[in-house]
């Protein structure tokens, strides 16, 4: 109960609920009790349960030989949190803790709006130029960097669960996120994952670890089951099969071993040999891949049934009864005279039906042209009658406005100014003389000029036929 301070180095915080804090001395004697005993280093014997984790033993002072016997009585899987990015930090992959905290670039990353994993900066656009056309293994970059990040250790399937149950209750996806939701259960995870029996083995394996197959009856076998399964047959010179009927394996199931692609494609290629070697000689009806160096071959079910086949090998595609690149809606009897006017087209009328056609785009050329000239005039023509129109109408409205008719001859006539006696055709006092019957009359007693009714404009129709570009028919082609 002696006065301690943390900050001259003579004290130890442990990270328990309550934060007790020990002098040196007394934390190296609760220790060397747990070496005594052999029991697990806790935080206090009678009052703390709290188990000390391996990153909390690193920061006691203590020798190398007594650190690593201490190490060894540690069960507590937990891992320290960097208190700059927040996750938490595994020793197996990073040894020095502080190390990593002074260097930790992760503190102002950004979360990737493709594969939810932070990123700094300086690399986000090349990442995400890299996975925005990749979407086939986000979710599982995502697992893989969550992985060695979490509070305590969980495998990649749980990790994955965890992740689409997240996403069914809608809540927020990303990798700080669900660390986060994952340390708020400490060591247990939440979820009981989905699991069955093998069928050859009987062990009880997650669903991730069992291939199904396309047999029948769908026999699902785990992934070890399966390679020793084929390597057995393999070994003893037998056609793979499914291990509980006889279901001849394809290649497109092979190739869903999990094993290295060197494995693989031996796998794969000597199923093509025994295959062949199955149907060569048969009687019965077998397809076999066109391709010369291809060695695929199948058996289907209806020998004479006409069917696109695509080689699980070289993915050619042919057809099941000629080998023929596959024909749709054509006999195979009328693949070979089509193909024979195919080439006679090819070889002899396509040059003049393209010379044909030349002409005739050139003659359809020219009647555009002229179709289009004419259509300019005739459209130039238009404008400037509508603009005469507009003309008149503004005089008339001007006439009306400021014009009488003369009592006399009903000449329009415009009063310019002074008293009203008018003569018709000239001023009142002699000087610009005009057409008029030269009476003498009163502008107020003149009746007022009244515009004539407003048309509207006709424009000029012209029959302008549009040009047709003819079909051109070959011939000798049906």
């Amino acid at each position: 109960s002696s006065t301690v301070s943390q900050t001259n180095g003579t004290a130890i915080l442990i990270p328990c609920q309550s934060h007790h804090v020990y002098c040196l001395r007394c934390l190296r004697n609760s220790l060397d009790g747990f070496l005594e005993s052999g029991s697990i280093p806790v935080c206090h014997s009678m009052f703390c349960d709290y188990q000390l984790s391996r990153y909390d033993l690193s920061l006691i002072p203590l020798d190398e030989h007594t650190f690593r016997r201490l190490l060894a009585l540690v069960q507590t899987q937990q891992r320290p949190q960097c208190p700059r990015c927040h996750f938490y930090i595994d020793l197996d992959i990073i040894a020095d803790f502080n190390q990593h905290v002074n260097m930790c670039d992760l503190e102002n990353a950004v979360s990737c709006d493709y594969c939810r994993c932070p990123q700094s900066m300086s690399q986000l656009d090349e990442h995400v130029r890299q996975w925005r056309n990749d979407p086939m293994y986000r979710q599982e970059k995502l697992v893989d960097f969550i992985l060695p990040r979490t509070k305590y250790p969980f495998s990649s399937q749980q990790i994955d669960f965890f992740i689409e149950m997240e996403k069914k209750n809608h809540r927020r996806i990303d990798a700080l996120s669900i660390v986060e939701a994952l340390a708020e259960f400490e060591s247990v995870f939440p979820y009981e994952l989905p699991s069955r029996e093998c069928d050859t083995c009987i062990e009880l394996c997650l669903y991730d670890d069992i291939y199904v197959f396309g047999c029948p009856d769908s026999h699902k076998l785990c992934y070890k089951c399966y390679e020793i399964l084929c390597r057995t047959k393999m070994k003893n010179n037998e056609i793979l099969t499914c291990g509980i009927c006889s279901y001849q394996l394809p290649y497109i199931e092979l190739k869903q071993l999990r094993v290295s692609p060197a494995e693989r494609d031996q796998f794969v290629q000597y199923q093509v040999q025994k295959t062949f070697e199955r149907y060569t000689g048969s009687d019965r009806g077998v397809i076999k891949c066109p391709n010369q160096n291809c060695k695929w071959a199948f058996e289907p079910e209806n020998p004479m049934e006409r069917f696109r086949v695509e080689c699980q090998l070289c993915t050619n595609e042919f057809c099941s009864l000629c080998n023929q690149q596959y024909h749709y809606r054509t006999r195979c009897q009328q693949l070979l005279e089509i193909t024979r006017q195919w080439f006679f087209w090819c070889n002899t009328e396509r040059g003049r039906y393209l010379q044909t056609k030349a002409k005739a785009n050139a003659a359809y050329a020219a009647r555009l042209k002229e179709y289009e000239r004419q259509q300019k005039a005739h459209g130039a023509q238009n404008a400037a009658l509508r603009r005469r129109y507009q003309a008149l109408v503004a005089d008339e409205k001007y006439k009306e406005k400021n014009c009488r008719l003369c009592p006399h001859c009903g000449r329009v006539v415009q009063h310019m100014g002074g008293c009203s006696s008018m003569v018709c055709g000239r001023d009142y006092h002699g000087g610009n003389d005009q057409s008029g019957c030269g009476q003498s009359f009163s502008w107020d007693q003149a009746k007022p000029y009244v515009a004539a009714p407003d048309r509207k404009p006709e424009e000029v129709m012209r029959d302008l036929l549009n040009p047709e570009n003819k079909l051109v028919v070959h011939e000798n082609i049906k």
